[in-house]
């Protein structure tokens, strides 16, 4: 019993070491010791990793791992196209370790489960993309028969993650539903869900059992009670509850909004000042003829005090010219923008989580939010990110 318990809590460790076996292939100098991969003095240093598997209604799962390293410039550019007709000349020679690496991985949760799984249909292939950045990409797949357990009409995945999963900085992991199906459940509560996929995004150290989706048929969903995105303990609240409870609160903040401007009116018409032209005509009227009364007698004495109205008016100016944003009216990427401008625009990443007092975690998702929208650029110096400031036209800096 101990030594099967042992082989199942080998098999996380053996499945992250597989989905990083091609980045180590690609980011080890020269020369250096890898788990079988051959080296070569032109490999390119990947700087992320994102992690897709694709779920079908049997069971299976389709793995892709897609190694992206960003291309500054026309050099880099020459450079990744001859590591990638080296690449295309020789595949195997890095998709080979990499099928040794994860069959033996299968194999060993094979050994563990009371279901039969297998790793088949390796492939590996090398692109250039613009998403909207340049990227050199190598992606790794092959299909994983067995991989999550079949419950009734659900897929689940999980319990290959026996003692956990883990995925680096600026790392992605996404799951995807079979066609049909949609995320009943997914633990812990993952950063992104849209249209059947769930992803978070690292550094992400995931516990025992975890990451953990529960995928059922579309129309059987929210079913069993309202339980969908929730696990056994209640930890992760349900998906559909969140996406209900979302829009009602964007439908009770339209209303709101629509009645304190005055386009929607409750109650009885005659009672409300945008329902009545006339007598808001009047009300102003009044309001500007006490004004202009104030302003009369003070001009009397020699010293004319501005009327009411004008007062408030530059009560309120002087309010907008004199005070900084309120704290705590910034968005996350306004705090990142102003701690980059305090500095000169530059900050390693480090940095900016000293400043701001953030997690790494949290840090990485915001930066790589905002280079996603080009409000910022990372660049890899050693092993260290630095991130600048982008500055977009019409700034006025």
């Amino acid at each position: 019993m101990r030594r099967r318990d042992r082989t199942v809590r080998s098999i996380a460790a053996l499945l992250v070491a597989a989905c990083c076996v091609a980045a180590v292939a690609f980011a080890a100098p020269a020369g250096a010791q890898t788990t079988g991969v051959p080296q070569t003095d032109d490999q390119p240093e990947p700087d992320n990793t994102i992690t897709r598997i694709d779920l079908a209604a049997d069971g299976s799962g389709t793995w892709e791992i897609t190694l992206r390293t960003r291309l500054e410039n026309e050099s880099a550019v020459t450079e990744y196209e001859r590591f990638q007709a080296q690449f295309r000349a020789n595949t195997s020679r890095y998709l080979d370790p990499f099928a040794d690496r994860m069959t033996g991985v299968v194999a060993a949760a094979n050994d563990s489960a009371d279901r039969e799984m297998r790793a088949i249909d390796f492939e590996a292939d090398t692109s250039i993309q613009e998403v909207p950045r340049r990227w050199g990409v190598v992606s790794f797949r092959f299909t994983w028969t067995g991989f999550a357990a079949v419950d009734g009409d659900a897929v689940v995945v999980g319990d290959v993650f026996d003692g956990g999963f883990f995925i680096g900085d600026d790392d992605a992991l996404a799951i995807s539903a079979p066609d049909g199906y949609a995320i009943a459940d997914a633990s812990p509560t993952p950063d992104q869900i849209d249209d059947g996929v769930v992803e978070w995004r690292g550094r992400e150290d995931f516990a025992d059992g975890r990451p953990s989706v529960r995928a059922a048929p579309a129309t059987g969903v929210g079913d069993e009670g309202g339980n969908a995105g929730r696990d056994s303990s209640g930890a992760d609240a349900p998906i559909s509850a969140v996406a209900l409870v979302g829009l009602l609160l964007a439908g009770v903040f339209v209303v709101a909004f629509a009645v304190r401007t005055g386009r929607l009116a409750l109650g009885d018409d005659s009672d409300s000042p945008a329902a009545s032209p006339s007598r808001q005509g009047g009300v102003a009227a009044k309001q500007s003829a006490e004004d202009e009364q104030v302003a009369t007698v003070s001009e009397g004495s020699g010293d004319r005090t501005p009327a009411p109205t004008e007062e408030r008016a530059l009560a309120s100016e002087e309010s907008a010219d004199s005070s900084d944003p309120d704290p705590t009216l910034l968005t996350d990427e306004d705090r990142v923008e102003r701690a980059l401008r305090e500095e000169g625009g530059r900050m390693k990443q480090s940095d900016v989580v000293d400043a701001l007092g953030w997690s790494k975690s949290k840090t990485s998702r915001v930066l790589s939010r905002m280079a996603d929208d080009d409000e910022v650029e990372k660049l890899r110096i050693g092993r260290e990110n630095v991130i600048d400031l982008v500055e977009n036209d019409g700034d006025g800096e």
